[in-house]
């Protein structure tokens, strides 16, 4: 079930829309009871660790433990120094009964976390699904919070310490199902037509396609083989697309142990794995795809209210009740109670549509963080394949290459297996009183189109249909699949170019690899030309400046360069449609976006083709750099106007990598960060990449233990830094 198309998520507290009214009841003052927590108990435990932390001249943590957990240890406390806010703004949401709201809408949140069943599987099945070696990471990774949180009691929460294992998966527990658009099935069954602003990531928390000015995300991988490259290199481009700020916004790290973890990649506040990256043997990228993997069943309900209706007889709900703390003032809060109710289906949710059941492909399964470690841990395509074949993230496809030369594109998603039957809607909304429609079965791993050492010597994605990757025969071919699957047939701007690009490449050289990546072009079929066609159609010859606008847009090459000057135009009238069209929404009328285009322009700049560095910028502090690239472009930029003319990049292009191993087996990686590796005002690092960032350029990560110690510029244990 997918209703509409969610963008990516960060902590869902904005849910609130989905739960609205759940609290006009259920109130009592209560005295204020949060987490106690001892300084000294967590020092203490922190003596138990062994790690060090090495930061190199672009201030990124290189982590060093005895053991895995010891790292991950060190890497919260690095993680802290840099942007120990956001850490905790991610946590408390999975707190559930023991969050401290601050408002209203945070214990909304706090509801749905338990409403979900986030709450109960941590409590039932933490030390029953998770090996002891990712409790270990876990709980290593919450005591580092601890011991930063005892030195900087000034910076911490008052509801939040000590942080435990448990909350560390709990936290992942509730990402996962919103990876694969479990915010947006809630938003859409119960506020429909409530606009939402991509732009507000930290302030709304839940990133969406919807009618307004909107910024879509997406990711692009790349890996070539060495029988495809001009040189036998292996290489791998990993560019996953994020908002810029936020919880979910890129972080830069690198994990070693003397255990033999050395993997360096991108992570999340408040998670102790990395996401993506390469350790010497392996490198994956990751990118969002859109398979169903959640469906929504609608319920009849008994005549007492308290039951539905299932294969003909009303079946009891399953109850328990949420709990939910409002800081009042001082010592006291209002605790908030409400039923939970399940059904064979799974979560109950009571809106003024009706009442809906959700079943999604990941409830009931903590593992998904222990498979991101298990990736991290893998040294061959082999060892790669088995951890996926845990199918317990959900969904997200893998582009990967190892040092043998090997590569692949993974089409990764725990599918359920469903019912085909004719006439029956698996995105639509299902009947409820048919237990034939409730699944508990998965297709295994080996029944998703993969493409594992194609003979095209290249496998490439970018957000679009699986069924299109080197356009030969190889390529998987749609009707091989169930349609009750509801993989993806659609192609996006950046998948159109890549993929045409790739293809007509004899031997891809790394330049002309890297070329591709930061492409700033729209393909002549890209949505964006379309809509280019179609305002041309229009008769604007009443309206002289509407008429030179017109031939502004006539003009442009569908490039967006620094020194375009049809690309300003054209771009801010394409940026509100095109997102809205994507997700299956209406969105803005396109004569009205190309007449508020025009408005702007005309009123910030007095023309209407401003070159394109005077329009599109990174920004942040008093730093603002200008940008190419633009919406669905390989150089994916993604801008919110400021209210003078501009644009400041929210989304798209964040953490940039190229893993490589030359034809002799020697192993390098190189990177880039949108920022730098600190998220705090004062830190020389908060802006020490920008420029590199704009110039689209990467420098080298260390990787063996010798090239950290020799780049580091600061070495230290947790807790030991020299002041700044």
């Amino acid at each position: 079930m997918r209703m509409g198309r969610i963008i990516l998520i960060a902590v869902p507290v904005v849910l609130a829309l989905a739960v609205a009214g759940a609290f006009a009841a259920g109130l009592r003052l209560v005295p204020l009871e949060v987490r106690s927590f001892d300084e000294g108990v967590a020092r203490a435990e922190a003596m138990h660790f062994e790690a060090e932390i090495f930061r190199d001249e672009w201030g990124v943590p290189r982590v060093l433990g005895k053991t895995d957990g010891d790292a991950a240890f060190a890497l919260a406390f690095a993680h802290a120094e840099d942007d120990f806010p956001t850490i905790q703004y991610a946590l408390r949401a999975a707190l559930g009964p023991e969050m401290l709201a601050a408002d209203e809408s945070e214990a909304r949140g706090a509801y749905l976390v338990q409403a979900l069943g986030v709450t109960d599987l941590v409590a039932a099945e933490y030390e029953t699904q998770l090996t002891l070696d990712t409790r270990a990471l876990l709980s290593g990774y919450a005591a580092g919070l601890n011991y930063y949180a005892a030195l900087h009691p000034d910076e911490r929460g008052r509801d939040l310490f000590p942080v435990t294992g448990r909350d560390v998966a709990a936290l992942a527990a509730f990402y996962f199902p919103l990876f694969y658009g479990m915010s947006d099935v809630l938003t859409d069954l119960f506020a429909p037509d409530v606009e939402r602003d991509g732009a507000r990531g930290q302030e709304l928390q839940v990133h969406f396609i919807a009618p307004g000015e909107q910024h879509e995300l997406g990711s692009n991988a790349i890996a070539v083989a060495p029988s495809r490259s001009d040189d036998g290199a292996t290489r791998v481009v990993i560019n996953s697309h994020q908002p810029v700020e936020g919880p979910v916004a890129w972080y830069e790290t690198h994990m070693m142990s003397d255990e033999g973890l050395n993997f360096a990649g991108g992570t999340f506040p408040g998670v102790p794995v990395l996401h993506l990256g390469a350790n010497p043997g392996m490198a994956h990228a990751a990118t969002i795809n859109r398979p169903d993997l959640i469906d929504v069943y609608e319920l009849t309900l008994g005549p007492d209210d308290r039951s539905y209706l299932l294969d003909g007889d009303y079946v009891p709900f399953e109850r328990s009740t949420a709990r939910m703390l409002v800081h009042l003032w001082g010592p006291f809060a209002f605790q908030v109670t409400r039923p939970i109710e399940r059904s064979v289906h799974g979560a109950v949710l009571r809106t003024e549509r009706g009442v809906f059941a959700i079943r999604h492909a990941t409830q009931g399964d903590l593992r998904g963080v222990e498979q991101t470690y298990r990736l991290m841990l893998a040294q061959t395509l082999g060892e790669y394949e088995t951890a996926m074949e845990m199918l317990a993230m959900g969904n997200t496809n893998r582009v990967v290459g190892d040092s043998a030369g090997r590569i692949a594109r993974y089409y990764n998603a725990r599918m359920p297996l469903r019912l085909d039957e004719p006439g029956l809607d698996w995105r639509g909304i299902l009947p409820g009183d048919r237990s034939d429609l409730v699944w508990s079965e998965f297709a295994p791993f080996s029944a998703l189109p993969h493409m594992v050492d194609p003979a095209a010597g290249y496998v490439v994605d970018a957000n679009h249909t699986p069924f299109r990757v080197t356009l030969g025969d190889e390529d998987p071919q749609e009707g091989d699949f169930p349609r009750t699957f509801g993989i993806e047939t659609h192609m996006t701007n950046r998948g159109l170019v890549a993929t045409t690009a790739l293809a007509a490449l004899e031997t891809i050289s790394r330049d002309a690899l890297l070329a591709i990546k930061w492409d700033h072009s729209f393909h002549e079929d890209s949505q964006a030309m379309q809509l280019r066609a179609e305002l041309l159609a229009m008769d604007w010859s009443d309206e002289p400046l509407m008429a030179d606008a017109l031939a502004i847009i006539e003009a442009w090459d569908g490039r967006a360069d620094f020194d375009n000057p049809h690309a300003a135009l054209s771009l801010l009238t394409y940026q509100p449609v095109g997102t809205a069209r994507a997700a299956g929404r209406a969105g803005p009328p396109l004569d009205e976006a190309f007449r508020d285009a025009v408005v702007y322009l005309a009123e910030h700049h007095g023309r209407l083709d401003p070159p394109w560095r005077e329009v599109n910028f990174i920004r942040r502090g008093d730093v603002a750099v200008p940008l190419q690239g633009g919406p669905d472009t390989l150089r994916a930029v993604y801008g919110q106007r400021n209210g003078d003319g501009t644009l400041s990049m929210v989304a798209g292009d964040g953490l940039v990598m190229l893993a490589e191993w030359d034809s002799e087996g020697e192993f390098s990686l190189w990177a880039v960060h949108h920022f730098g590796s600190s998220n705090r005002p004062d830190d020389p690092h908060y802006t020490s990449q920008m420029q590199d960032f704009a110039d689209e350029v990467m420098r080298r990560v260390p990787m063996t233990l010798d090239e950290v110690r020799d780049s580091a510029v600061e070495a230290y244990r947790p807790g030991e830094r020299a002041a700044q």
